[in-house]
């Protein structure tokens, strides 16, 4: 975001900040990106084919009704969602096809260092650390409490947080989720089957919750997958490292690690899902979309631009740490010395 008389000559494209209301094609690989939480945000209307299913146990196990009643209900329900659903693929694919404006041009990706603040995110707190952080300076505007970002480009301590779902995993973690859901689920179900007096009676009168347990269960295995394998995100001044552990957080941690100083940085404070770019010429903006080479084909950047993807939607204090990002890419202080291997180091 820059001044709009100031010339173009003088705008810093390096340290500068972006900041706009709606995201730009830079997370037109978020859907995919294999993060659940970015997946869930992204891929929701998925969910729309759910409707269908709930409203049958709903109708049959809740409401009491007949199973042609409920039948009827649901298929009437499921029709007007598959219309709706093939609608909104259809719109998705001719705008995919023509490399149209699903994902615009919204962020100026010229800028090394994006926000993308929502306008349901923009109170006055975050409105004014958008004025510090753009002028590096507060401007004639109240002292910040105690509470808030007081520095926008100096340094701060190392930050350690578990970005739960927020990291696409490998297949140990896959296989343990599903594994890990079967014995949640049969563990539920078996409870509940014993506090309704049995298999019968629990199906008979309350179908629809024993769905709904395995699906708990099932989420359940997602989180012990999440235990199992733990992963963590350490930020300090300049940089960004992803520490995998292994089995129970045993082993030497499979470390990645970013340069914020050099790499493309945009976050999106309405997902709170970070882009890491690569590489490439201060000022250059990202190239257009092209069409993806599997199905479904959908709108993508071309080899070389994709971003990783790191989404902190279920870390406690995320804005803060949103905000922290932003900063250590645009610090002025030098990088710590800290642990190539060690966490904590």
């Amino acid at each position: 975001m820059r001044d709009d008389h100031e010339e173009p000559d003088q705008i810093d494209f390096d340290l500068g900040l972006s900041v706009s209301d709606k995201v730009g094609h830079e997370f037109a690989g978020v859907g995919s990106s294999g993060t659940l939480v970015s997946l869930v945000i992204t891929q929701g209307f998925a969910m729309l084919f759910l409707i269908p299913v709930v409203a049958y146990f709903a109708l049959r196990n809740l409401a009491g009704a007949s199973a042609l009643i409920a039948g009827l209900g649901s298929g009437v329900l499921g029709a007007a969602v598959l219309v709706l659903g093939y609608v909104m693929l259809r719109s998705l694919n001719q705008s995919n096809y023509k490399g149209g404006g699903f994902f615009k041009n919204e962020s100026d990706s010229r800028y090394r260092v994006r926000a993308v603040i929502p306008a349901k995110r923009r109170n006055d707190r975050v409105m004014r650390w958008v004025e510090a952080a753009v002028h590096a300076e507060v401007r004639d505007v109240e002292p910040l409490r105690a509470d808030e970002l007081e520095t926008v480009r100096g340094g701060f301590d190392p930050i350690v947080v578990r970005p739960w779902f927020g990291i696409k995993r490998g297949r140990a973690f896959w296989w343990t989720a599903v594994v890990c859901g079967l014995v949640c689920a049969a563990g539920l179900l078996q409870l509940m089957s014993l506090l309704m007096g049995g298999w019968g009676a629990m199906m008979k009168s309350t179908g629809f919750l024993g769905y709904a347990m395995t699906g708990a269960g099932m989420v359940s295995g997602l989180v012990c997958a999440e235990l199992i394998w733990p992963v963590y995100l350490r930020l300090v001044p300049g940089r960004l490292d992803l520490f995998r552990y292994g089995f129970l957080g045993s082993g030497e941690p499979e470390v990645e690690t970013h340069d914020l100083r050099t790499q493309g940085v945009c976050m999106d404070f309405g997902s709170y899902t970070l882009a890491l770019e690569p590489e490439r010429p201060v000022g250059e903006p990202l190239p257009g979309l092209v069409r993806g080479k599997r199905w479904p084909y959908g709108q993508t950047l071309p080899d070389g631009y994709a971003p990783r993807y790191v989404c902190v939607a279920m870390v406690v204090g995320r804005r803060e740490l949103a905000q922290r990002v932003i900063q250590a890419a645009r610090t002025d202080e030098a990088t710590p010395v800290v642990s190539e291997r060690e966490l904590m180091g």
